[in-house]
């Protein structure tokens, strides 16, 4: 079973395993490209939030900056 895995299931992980460092390094670059976004790009923020959460209900709004560990990748907003 990989890190990953095991850090889902509530057994003891690494964090620093290479496989969850990418994974965490790609979510927090999509978040820095969230909080980077104009106050005129609502819709790339839309979508961006889209990407970034585990679920995001229709008309949820979020003003940047957001801070979030993993970006925010198993955080669910909206009804």
């Amino acid at each position: 079973m990989s890190m990953k895995d095991k850090m889902h299931t509530g057994e003891l992980y690494l964090p620093g395993d290479k496989e969850i460092m990418e994974w965490q390094m790609k979510c927090l670059d999509r978040l820095y490209d969230f909080n980077m976004t104009r106050p005129t790009e609502f819709e790339k923020r839309q979508r961006l939030m889209k990407e970034m959460f585990a679920e995001i209900g229709e008309g949820c709004y979020i003003e940047p900056p957001f801070h979030s560990n993993f970006g925010g990748a198993h955080l669910s907003f909206g009804k």
